[in-house]
C-alpha cells in the first residue's frame, strides 16, 4: 500500500492555499535526507542518504506547478516514481534559480521558508542572491499543522509499522541473552524487522547496563551482563511511515529493586493511556504520569527526564520524531487523527534506567492504540529469570 497520487496533490494544494491566505508569493519547503517528512508528504519519495547529500526542495510559486530540487543520483529515481513532473539536480541550485523563479525575480516578493532550520547555508545564500529583493519568512508552522492531523491512509500504514514493531519487539525476547553485545541485539532487532518487509525508520537504540542513563547511544561492543536493564528502541517503517515502539528488558540476576521499578512503569503507562482524551490539553499527558509516579516515590527519576523536548512523547509519522511535542509546557488541544508516541523514561535507578514507549493514535472519543504489545501483556513481560 501507497498513499496514492490524488493524496499528494491534495496536500500540495492544500499548501498552497495556505500560500495564498497567509500572503506570500512563493514557498520553499526543504527537507534533508535524514529528516526528510517535510519533503516526503508531498512526493512519497525519501532520498537515499549517505552516497550523497541528497535534501528534497520543493517549491511552489504563484499557481504554476511545483518544482522539485533534489540530490543529483537520486534524481534519477525520482524523476520516474514522483507525481511532480519538474524535477532538478539541486548541486545546479543557482543555475536553475532564474527559470524556475523567473516570476518574482527583481521585484519585491514574500517568500515562505518551512524547514529552514535543515537548510543548508549555502542553498540559502543562492537562493537570496537570486532573490534579492524578497523577504523571507520562517512558516513551518503552516506545515506542522497539516502533518500532525494523519488521514486514514496514513493511519492504516502506521498501523502496519507498529504490528511489525511488536513482533520485532516479542521475538527479541525470545533471543536476547547475557553475553550478547548490544550491537547483537541490535541486528537480531533489525533482521526481524526487514524480513517482515520493513525499512528503518531511524537508527536503531540498544544501550545496556550503564548506558542506560543516557537519553540517546549508538549501540556499542558492551556485553550484557545479569541485572542489566536492556532499553531497545526500535522504529520500522513501513511505505515511509514510521512507528517509534521501546521496551525495556531486565537480565536475570536483578535486583527486587529494579524489578519493582519496571513492573510499575508498565502499570503507569497501562493506566494513563487510556484515559487520554481529544480536544484536552496535551500537557495532562505529563499529569497523568506524575500523579501516579510521585505518590510511588519516583518523581526524582521522573521530572528531571520528562522537562524537556520529547519529555513524554511526541508526533510520528513521516519522521520518527515530529511534532507536536510532548511535555510539561504542551500548551495545545490534542486533535483526532493526531499519532503520537507516549513514553515513560525512568533514571537514575540502580542500574541505571529504562524506557516505555508506543504509539497510539487519537480518535474522536479517546485512544486507539497502534502498538499493543505493550498494553496486552502482563506487567511482567519483559523481566527475564
Amino acid at each position: 500500500m501507497q498513499i496514492k497520487r490524488e493524496e499528494l496533490v491534495e496536500r500540495t494544494e492544500r499548501m498552497r492555499e495556505q500560500m495564498n491566505a497567509h500572503g506570500f508569493d512563493a514557498l520553499i519547503i526543504y527537507s534533508d535526507e535524514y529528516r526528510s517528512g517535510n519533503g516526503t508528504y508531498f512526493t512519497n519519495y525519501k532520498p537515499i542518504n549517505l552516497i550523497e547529500e541528497s535534501p528534497q526542495m520543493l517549491c511552489l510559486i504563484g499557481d504554476l506547478p511545483p518544482t522539485l530540487f533534489i540530490g543529483r543520483l537520486n534524481s534519477y529515481a525520482a524523476r520516474q516514481t514522483v507525481w511532480i513532473e519538474d524535477v532538478r539536480p539541486i548541486h545546479k541550485l543557482n543555475e536553475f534559480m532564474p527559470e524556475v523563479f523567473a516570476s518574482l525575480l527583481g521585484r519585491p516578493a514574500r517568500i515562505g521558508l518551512i524547514g529552514d532550520n535543515l537548510l543548508p547555508l549555502s542553498n540559502y545564500r543562492v537562493i537570496q542572491h537570486h532573490l534579492n529583493q524578497a523577504d523571507f519568512i520562517s512558516c513551518t508552522d503552516l506545515l506542522i499543522q497539516l502533518r500532525q492531523v494523519k488521514s486514514s491512509n496514513e493511519i492504516d500504514l502506521m498501523r502496519k509499522a507498529a504490528r511489525i514493531d511488536d513482533e520485532v519487539l516479542a521475538g527479541l525476547l525470545k533471543k536476547i541473552h547475557v553475553g550478547q553485545t548490544e550491537t547483537q541485539v541490535a541486528a537480531e532487532a533489525e533482521y526481524i524487522g526487514r524480513k517482515m518487509g520493513a525499512d528503518l525508520g531511524s537508527a536503531t537504540v540498544v544501550m545496556s547496563g550503564p548506558n542506560t542513563n543516557f537519553p540517546a547511544w549508538r549501540p556499542s561492543e558492551r556485553i550484557i551482563e545479569p541485572g542489566d536493564f536492556v532499553l531497545v528502541d526500535f522504529n520500522p517503517a513501513v511505505s515511509n511511515y514510521c512507528n517509534d515502539g521501546g521496551i525495556t528488558v531486565l537480565m536475570p540476576g536483578a535486583s527486587q529493586e529494579q524489578t519493582d521499578a519496571l513492573t510499575f512503569g508498565h502499570q503507569v503507562i497501562k493506566e494513563v493511556i487510556p484515559l487520554i482524551r481529544p480536544h484536552t490539553v496535551a500537557s495532562t499527558i505529563y499529569d497523568l504520569m506524575l500523579e501516579r509516579l510521585e505518590p510511588a516515590g519516583y518523581a526524582d527519576n521522573f521530572v528531571p527526564y520528562a522537562k524537556g523536548q520529547r519529555g513524554v512523547g511526541h508526533g510520528v509519522g513521516l519522521d520518527v520524531v515530529e511534532q507536536p511535542d510532548l511535555t510539561i509546557d504542551s500548551d495545545f488541544d490534542l486533535l483526532p487523527g493526531m499519532t503520537l508516541a507516549i513514553k515513560l523514561d525512568l533514571h537514575g535507578l540502580t542500574g541505571g534506567g529504562f524506557r516505555i514507549e508506543c504509539v497510539v493514535c487519537v480518535s474522536e472519543t479517546g485512544i486507539d492504540p497502534l502498538n499493543e504489545l505493550i498494553l496486552a501483556e502482563n506487567d511482567t513481560f519483559t523481566i527475564l529469570s
